[in-house]
């Protein structure tokens, strides 16, 4: 729970190749925390997926330059 709330804080991302791999790595974490798990990083971003992260990207970032115009 530990390595999650930091991965979250520091926006790790971990992926690795294929699930061999990933096992493998879940093999080394289990020595330290045997409730580990291997989450599979999911199928490629579509079109669509593709805009509208785009699209909240550009939201985000005008919002942080709206903050920065304010607090000046």
């Amino acid at each position: 729970m530990k390595f999650l709330l930091i991965a979250t804080a520091m926006n790790l991302q971990l992926l690795y190749p294929s699930e061999t791999v990933c096992n493998q790595a879940l093999e080394k974490l289990k020595e330290q925390d045997p409730k580990a798990i291997c989450i599979p990083a999911g199928q490629p971003v579509d079109d669509v997926d593709r805009f509208f992260q785009g699209f909240f990207d550009m939201i985000i970032k005008l919002d942080e330059k709206n903050q920065n115009i304010l607090t000046k």
